[in-house]
């Protein structure tokens, strides 16, 4: 199968799995909210946002296994993978049990003693704590399998998975319905519960799969300093990742309390919805980065990173733009009750998603390549001003929209020094870059900007909404194609699609 090939069928499979997904996220978020009721639902996001902070750490280490395994396998060499997983599976276990300590100790003290938390809420706040506590530890032990399923392209049962794990988040939200007791504490057992169930599946299907793996004590030294300086400089943009996304909350929570930690909450539910779309197909061509570079084709390296850069802006852009246009009445069909804020913050995430998307392949092939240090001095360095930004201009003006103005803003400083460092590190063009990449991804973005101003406004009925979504989508689908891709890249996009390949010929 041609890579191309490959990756298209990879990212089909992921966007089966995303379309069934999303529509049980829509609903289970709304049935779950009427459940818990806004206060109890933003408890629940800040407290397990708070234990998810350490992902910062399991974040960089499945960034390296993927790299690792994805170059062994692009090598055949299963006697590297399975030392590279066996050093990278040692690590998690050894984290785990830093993680616990953690948590039971300053962890536990800070929710006890710093968060915004009504007093008859602690009791059901801490229970919750302990059940993401241990959540959290499962996913960090099967971590390796999952990366080497990605690295491996091996995408389908991933899919098949999480079309059940769906399956297991309907069930929570109606056992949560029928629920008499605190559904507060049944939720967070409920979730633990599931984990346990698709984490297990994962770590019992990956040793079955691969039985070329061999887990074993490695002794090369070498290869765990190798493993130790490539996670070194990724620390800095693991800590600002999880700064931006659940430090971010705490701050929030510390200024204004639950109520909005459930409307940051809901609009963060939207964004990975949407996001969904450009980090599937993202899913599928990592690894061909990673392994373009291994093989040491320049010229593909640098294809491959391009046509990533604007495939995975525009999917995005074709499902975020309609929901920023009519995100009120989509809410208020979606939600019986939308609490204050959301409709911004749902609009302000998705365009910081927007310009984040355009440069991520840029960080994959950063990592492919592997010289770090200033990549992430300067560029996590950025993305880690997100939180001293927002917390101190909180401090002057208190208004809860701050620290997204503060998050696109650093976004798009992030985006440019990306592309600065791509043409340091690959040795490639920046006006090449331009050219193929962000003209016209900022030529389509303004042309159906304007076409909205004009033409289109938000919806206040069901069926000005359907007209409103089938004329952005048609709009911006044939700009995208016959605009803003090229002939090689349309190409690729519709390499597996025969009767659509036949149309754009």
């Amino acid at each position: 199968m041609s890579n191309s090939s490959r990756v298209m069928k990879n990212t089909l499979s992921l966007y089966v799995r995303m379309m069934i997904l999303t529509v049980v996220s829509l609903f289970t978020v709304r049935v779950n909210l009427n459940s818990l009721g806004a206060a109890d639902y933003g408890l629940y996001n800040v407290v397990a946002g708070f234990v998810s902070m350490f992902t910062f750490l399991s974040g960089t280490l499945t960034v390296a296994s993927q790299r690792f395994f994805a170059i062994g396998i692009g090598r055949d060499d299963w006697n590297e993978v399975s030392k590279y997983f066996s050093i990278n599976l040692f690590l998690y276990i050894g984290l785990c049990g830093i993680v616990i300590l953690f948590a039971e100790s300053a962890g536990l003290w800070f929710v006890l003693n710093k968060m915004v938390i009504a007093t008859e809420r602690l009791t059901a706040a801490v229970i919750v704590y302990q059940f993401s506590v241990l959540n959290f530890v499962i996913g960090l032990v099967v971590s390796p399998f999952l990366a080497l399923l990605i690295a491996d392209e091996n995408l389908g049962v991933y899919s098949i998975v999480s079309i059940f794990e769906s399956g297991l988040k309907l069930l929570i939200a109606y056992l949560l319905y029928i629920t008499v007791g605190d559904r507060l504490i049944v939720y967070g057992l409920l979730l633990l519960i599931a984990s346990f169930l698709i984490n297990g599946f994962y770590i019992v299907y990956g040793l079955i799969r691969y039985k070329q793996l061999k887990i074993k004590f490695v002794k090369d030294k070498s290869a765990y300093r190798e493993v130790f300086a490539f996670l070194n400089w990724n620390i800095i943009g693991a800590v600002a990742s999880v700064c931006k996304a659940q430090g971010i909350n705490i701050v929030i929570n510390l200024f204004f309390g639950t109520v909005i930690n459930a409307a940051r909450g809901i609009a963060f539910q939207i964004n990975n919805v949407v996001s969904s779309f450009s980090v599937n197909f993202m899913k599928a061509i990592d690894p061909q980065i990673t392994k373009s570079y291994a093989t040491g084709d320049k010229n593909k390296f640098f294809e491959i990173t391009c046509i990533a850069s604007k495939i995975s802006f525009f999917l995005l852009f074709v499902v975020a733009m309609p929901l920023i246009t009519n995100m009120e009445y989509v809410l208020g069909l979606w939600l019986k009750e939308v609490p204050e804020y959301t409709v911004i913050f749902a609009k302000l995430a998705l365009i910081d998603a927007l310009i984040m998307s355009i440069t991520d392949p840029i960080s994959t092939a950063a990592q492919a390549i592997g010289k770090l240090k200033w990549y992430q001095i300067v560029v996590g360095g950025l993305f880690l001003m997100n939180l001293p930004c927002a917390y101190f201009l909180l401090k002057i003006v208190e208004n809860p929209l701050i620290p997204f103005f503060v998050g696109i803003g650093i976004s798009f400083l992030m985006m440019l020094c990306k592309v600065v460092f791509f043409r340091v590190l690959a040795q490639i063009s920046i006006r090449k870059y331009i050219i193929k990449v962000l003209f016209p991804v900022f030529l389509i973005a303004s042309i159906v900007c304007l076409f909205d101003f004009i033409i289109l406004n938000c919806a206040d009925t069901f069926l000005k909404l359907v007209l409103n979504v089938l004329i952005e989508v048609c709009f911006s689908g044939l700009l995208i194609v016959f605009v803003g891709l090229g002939k090689s890249e349309r190409k690729v996009l519709f390499s597996s699609l025969p009767i659509v390949k036949k149309i754009v010929r």
